[in-house]
Formats: C-alpha cells, structure tokens, sequence
C-alpha cells in the first residue's frame, strides 16, 4: 500500500528525532555488527511507539527522512514494517521463545460484477488452510487464519493496528484457538471492477526455525515452485471466495511484501477494466473511445490519472488512476507512461491525449473524488450518461 505522505511538523517529538537519529546512523554504518545493533534499537523503539498507538512519531520520522536522506528512509521504513508486521512470544512450558509472523494471501481479481469481501465461512476457510500447511508453510508451523476476506479499505490502518492484529493473531495460533474479531467495524468498500482481496493469518514457529518450506536448507524448494504448487492445487478454493470473478493468486507470504506486489500488479486490470466497462455501458465497439495521460502530484508526477472518452466528445466517462510506487518513472524501461499506452493500445484505443507537464491532484470537494482531465486538461467528474447500462451489482 502506498503511504500517503503529509508534511513534516515544524517541531518534531523527541520519539522521532530518536527514529531519524538511529536510521540516519544505520545508513551510515560500516559493518554487519553495526547493522544488527541499529536494527535492534529501531525495531524496540518503533515497537514501544506502536504498543502506545503512537504512529505519529513514526509518520513524522518516515516523512523526514523521506524528504532528507533515501537510504536511513528505507531502513527506517523496513524496521517499521518487521516491527508491526512480526512478534516474539513466550514458548509453551518452557520450549523456548516463538517466532510470529503476518501473512497473506493475495487474491487480485476483477468482474463486472461487484467484488466479493466480508466474512469467509469455516468449510470455504478449511481446505485453505491444508494447502497452506501442504504447499507453503515450513513443517510443524502453528496458523491462524482470519475467517474474512479483506478489501484494501478494510485492512489495519497504520502501524499499530497492524501490530495489535498480528499480537492477536499470533496468540491465538499458539493456543490453537479461533480469535475473537468484531469484522462490522471494518465497514464496506470501494466498488472497482478489479481489486485485491487478501485473507490474513499469523504463522507461528520456534525462534530461528523456518517458516516457509523455500527456507528449508534441506528440502531445495525454490518459491517459484511453491506458487505454483499453490496455484495448481488451491485455485479451485481460492475461486469460491471470489465467485464470478476471474482472478490471480500471489504466493502467501508477509504482509507488506504482498500489499506492495498486488499494488504493482493489479494496475494493468483495473485500466483494462475501465475500459471494459465503458465499451459494455455504451455497447460500443473497440476503436471508438479516446484516453487522456495526466501526469499528477506537487512538484513530481506522484500518479498518472487516465480518462476514458467518446471519440470526438470532450466528457470523460470512466477514470482510473494509475499510482507510483518508489523509483518508478518515465526513465525506467519500459516507463509508467509506457505501460499505460501500451494497454491502451492493446484494448485498439483510437486517440490519446498525453497532458503535458505536472498537473496538481484535484479532487471533488463534495465527494472527495479524484477529478480526472479532459483532451484540454479541464479537471472533471468521471460520470457515464444517464441512458447507459451500468454492470450488474452483484454475482448471482
């Protein structure tokens, strides 16, 4: 998931001078001992901070050293991660300490249907859970696997509540117990024609044993051949999860390595889908809608919004906003820009309109939309017209 970065406090706490002091120290180390140390004190303190609910401080530190020094922002973004997203428990009658980690299992699907989300059934969740310890998880690891199917709007915000889930995960996976969870706080989702659906779940091992079979020194099974393993064995599950949808499914694997992956990899469809819609609302032919490319953020292209049009109509019906994540920009090969023209071309596009410069991110102020931009780069509302065939709710 992309941060969402504000500005800098004018006066930062004395917790985040702390968290920038330690990574910008970290960045400057010489050796792996030094490493380990920094590494160890970022973790505890970004752990404390967490436990308190104070995200603050992190937020502030990670947008400081965001503006003023790259490398002491990705380690101090990394030990933010591994400190919300794992735990240490105390071991069973005295069998040493545990090891927890937050997993997920990625789902990037799409439809002209709405996307299924909310609470998963025991019998769907069940066969699930025997792939995962037959496929993917490491021999004699312990499990809890959430019985809901999360939207991106509906996973833990911030920090904290990442590490309070992945706490509450990882003891109920050690007393074998199902987890208490109040799921009518997550409230609904956004309603896309491709999105990603994770189920979430805690695996828990002994300290510094594996938790995954391709960490097994002796089994030679590379993740490549887990997912497909995966893939081949549990998409007939998988699917009823996301019933009238087509779907891919990500390799299980930790929490934020994955949120990031389906970030990257469901853009494609979303833009497909944009365009799919619109051609099926107005029942009109490929080779008769027209793009619009805009380049959007403050001083660099932070996102690309992309309007779907009529040929020779100016209204833009569809929009779908294509993020950036990291070092992504035109300069990579092939660049954002590039995809994007690219499926454009694919789905026989017939003109598109590259908006040129950076365009500020405007958004509707009734709706909190984004606004997307017309062939003369007029911000706009993306609405269908009123005699259109809007796709079907739901899967019946």
């Amino acid at each position: 998931m992309k941060r969402i970065r504000s500005k800098s406090p004018l006066r930062l706490s004395k917790d985040a001078e702390r968290l920038i002091t330690m990574s910008t120290a970290a960045a400057s180390s010489a050796s792996r001992s030094e490493d380990q140390y920094w590494q160890l004190h970022l973790e505890t303190l970004a752990m404390t901070l967490m436990d308190r609910g104070n995200d603050a401080a992190i937020e502030a530190a990670l947008d400081q050293t965001h503006q003023m020094n790259s490398p002491a922002h990705e380690i101090l973004a990394s030990s933010c991660e591994a400190a919300a997203e794992s735990t240490l428990l105390g071991g069973e009658s005295g069998a040493g300490e545990l090891q927890a980690q937050l997993i997920s299992i990625p789902l990037i699907a799409w439809s002209k249907y709405r996307i299924p989300a909310g609470a998963v059934e025991g019998k769907v969740l069940a066969p699930i859970q025997a792939h995962l310890h037959g496929h993917v998880l490491s021999a004699g690891v312990k499990l809890c696997l959430n019985s809901f199917l999360y939207s991106i709007d509906q996973l833990p915000r911030g920090f904290s509540e990442t590490r309070k889930l992945t706490k509450k995960l990882a003891d109920a996976a050690v007393k074998g117990e199902a987890p208490k969870m109040d799921f009518a706080k997550l409230g609904d989702t956004a309603e896309l024609p491709a999105d990603v659906r994770f189920l979430l779940g805690v695996a828990v091992a002994p300290r510094g044993a594996p938790l995954f079979q391709w960490q097994e020194l002796d089994s030679h099974i590379s993740r490549t051949e887990c997912l497909t393993r995966w893939i081949e064995q549990c998409r007939p599950n998988l699917a009823k999860l996301v019933p009238g949808c087509a779907f891919e499914s990500g390799l299980p694997d930790a929490f934020f390595h994955n949120c990031r992956e389906c970030d990257l990899r469901v853009r494609p469809y979303m833009l497909s889908s944009a365009v799919a819609i619109v051609e099926s609302a107005l029942k009109t032919a490929p080779g008769q809608l027209s793009a619009v490319i805009a380049g959007v953020g403050e001083t660099a292209v932070d996102e690309y919004r992309v309007s779907i049009t009529r040929n020779g109509h100016n209204d833009v019906l569809h929009g779908m906003v294509w993020p950036l994540y990291g070092t992504e920009d035109d300069d990579s090969n092939p660049g954002p820009r590039e995809q994007i023209e690219a499926i454009l071309q694919e789905h026989k596009i017939a003109e598109v309109t590259r908006i040129p410069g950076i365009l500020p991110p405007e958004y509707c102020e009734d709706c909190g939309a984004p606004l997307f931009f017309d062939h003369d780069g007029e911000a706009m509302h993306a609405e269908m017209p009123e005699d259109s065939e809007h796709p079907a709710a739901h899967y019946h």
